[in-house]
């Protein structure tokens, strides 16, 4: 048999192989559990943060993966709770000069990761800065993640665990049925130079497809149960709200209220200056009329006046965060 036919046949098996791993891994999961009331928003109530799904939590939901981002936007939403104040650096600092302080309110309630986090300033005068809590000999932020991983896993939003995944090495197997396939399109090339390839650059086709499929299966997104898929569902509800959001929906006694309980989940969607932008507006209405909204950021130690330049300055810290993450090696490769 000529080496186009063998290349040709092995092709069409491995695709036939990997089409069939492909699809029993996205089947594989455990019965999905009985829908519980999670107490969150109901379309009868007034809008609101979803009460299960905390900030940190948002990204798994929608996005099946937990990354270290989701540690600095937890600990953004404890410091607007009460828990911590934040400092901003100097324009011309460096990204370590964050400052975190742990206020005195006492913890109760809270997540384990919630207070893992509040348990990195315990040390000292209760102050950490931001490079000293990622680079924590103790690993605090590695247990944090670890944690909040954790807490999405018994949320029951999925069905596949991600360290199920992980015992076999797709992107590996990927890789070696891609050097393959090359190797069986070159072999094919100078076998059949005097006469037709086409069959063995086929074969080597199917098996340079399968690879991309058997790559695929390492970034595969867990499978959402039906309790994940209501979430979801009430979340993006709750999303749709805070970005219809206008100016004139914010009443002046309750403004401090809707802006500190809404801040947090803003950041989370990536809506967190087009947030403070709708209260910014307000408050010049406000002005204009000869009267004043004031929302009370204390929380956050900065120079920055107007709620959208403080908001930047919240983006900063996320990206502060996880750039130090990065270098400090924090893995945010794994999915929940």
């Amino acid at each position: 048999m000529k080496i186009e036919w063998i290349i040709l046949f092995t092709g069409i098996g491995v695709a036939i192989a990997s089409l069939v791993v492909w699809l029993a891994a996205r089947r594989q999961a455990p019965p999905a559990p009985n829908p519980v009331n999670l107490g969150l928003i109901r379309t009868e109530s007034a809008p609101a943060p979803p009460g299960s799904v905390s900030p940190g939590m948002v990204n798994a939901l929608l996005d099946g993966s937990v990354v270290p981002r989701d540690l600095f936007l937890t600990m953004i939403d404890l410091a607007v709770r009460g828990y911590f104040t934040l400092t901003s650096p100097d324009e011309d600092a460096e990204i370590d000069d964050w400052t975190v302080k742990r206020t005195e309110k006492p913890a109760r309630g809270l997540r384990d990761f919630e207070a893992t986090l509040l348990e990195s300033t315990v040390k000292d005068d209760h102050t950490t800065v931001l490079a000293a809590l990622v680079d924590d000999a103790e690993g605090v932020c590695k247990k944090a993640l670890a944690e909040l991983r954790g807490a999405v896993a018994r949320a029951g939003w999925f069905t596949t665990s991600s360290n199920v995944k992980r015992r076999v090495p797709w992107g590996v197997i990927g890789g070696v049925v891609m050097v393959i396939g090359l190797a069986g399109a070159a072999v094919a090339l100078v076998a059949g130079f005097r006469s037709h390839p086409w069959f063995g650059l086929s074969g080597a086709a199917l098996m340079v497809a399968s690879a991309l499929l058997l790559v695929s299966l390492t970034r595969l997104r867990p499978t959402v149960t039906a309790v994940g898929d209501q979430t979801r569902g009430e979340v993006q509800r709750y999303r749709t709200w805070l970005t219809s959001l206008q100016p004139h929906d914010i009443e002046p006694e309750h403004a401090t209220e809707i802006f500190a309980s809404n801040l947090a989940p803003a950041l989370a969607f990536g809506q967190g200056a087009e947030f403070a932008r709708v209260f910014d507006t307000a408050a010049t209405r406000h002005h204009n009329w000869g009267k004043t909204l004031d929302i009370d950021t204390a929380w956050l130690d900065a120079d920055a006046s107007d709620l959208v330049a403080r908001v930047e300055l919240l983006n900063k810290f996320l990206n502060d965060g996880a750039t130090l993450a990065s270098q400090a090696g924090i893995d945010d490769s794994e999915n929940w």
